[in-house]
């Protein structure tokens, strides 16, 4: 399992980091379970956490909607516990996650997890999908610009060919959203192939709730542009000016 320890904030770490730190060097991970150094009382529930820009260059001038740096603002934080435990030891239950992180740390994550009573959250992403698409082929265009995309779901992602008949358009994009970011999976003028994999290691995230966002989660996972998790998301076909959306669920793997 990866551990990601943020204990720091972007100007300063402060008591909060403090706690998050020490309480990742006492802590020991197996691999599905958590051990404290003793007996504790921890919320068990989801971190959820959200951020946007507030100012600064974008691609393709002030009209874009896309940084490529900048402040963020407005970030919320609120851990919902769902029940309280007296334990040292925490399983790692799989559980369903939402990550969406763009450029340059925008965007929002959902993770389940722990909270201890001093505010350090241990919060975790287990690896299983289950991909249902509503079908496996979308086309989009017209008599002169045209694209088809074949789907096959894997067991963290999906693979997608591309048959493209341009005339006029200069491309053909296929694009996957969530709810507040978007990641391209294919740009070209000639047929292709890609694949989209979601996170396929387990991932524990030791910080505090105070400190953690999806501009740190992202620093800490070395700048990851990704959407990811469980729910509903929206695949999106486009050709000049046609477009055709479908949208997809991602529940948890059967085993």
């Amino acid at each position: 399992m990866r551990i990601l320890t943020i204990s720091r904030g972007r100007f300063f770490s402060g008591r909060a980091g403090k706690l998050a730190a020490e309480i990742s060097e006492r802590i020991e991970v197996l691999e599905n379970m958590i051990l404290l150094p003793e007996s504790l009382e921890v919320e068990y529930g989801i971190f959820r956490a959200a951020s946007s820009v507030w100012i600064g260059p974008r691609i393709g001038g002030r009209s874009s909607k896309y940084y490529t740096s900048g402040w963020l603002f407005n970030t919320s934080r609120k851990f919902v516990a769902e029940k309280d435990l007296l334990s040292s030891e925490l399983p790692l239950t799989p559980a369903e996650y939402r990550l969406e992180l763009d450029v340059p740390g925008s965007g929002r994550i959902e993770l389940p997890g722990y909270r201890l009573k001093n505010g350090v959250l241990l919060l975790h992403i287990t690896p299983s999908y289950r991909f249902t698409f509503p079908r496996d082929v979308m086309t989009a265009g017209d008599v002169e610009d045209y694209a088809m995309v074949s789907l096959k779901p894997s067991e963290n992602g999906f693979a997608g060919e591309v048959s493209l008949s341009l005339k006029k358009a200069g491309y053909a994009e296929v694009a996957i959203e969530g709810k507040m970011v978007e990641d391209i999976l294919f740009f070209d003028d000639e047929p292709g192939k890609f694949t989209y994999r979601f996170i396929d290691e387990p991932v524990l995230v030791v910080s505090h709730e105070k400190l953690l966002d999806p501009p740190k989660l992202q620093m800490a996972m070395k700048g990851l542009t990704i959407v990811s998790g469980h729910g509903k998301f929206t695949l999106r076909l486009s050709v000049g000016k046609a477009r055709e959306e479908m949208e997809f669920t991602v529940g948890l793997g059967m085993g």
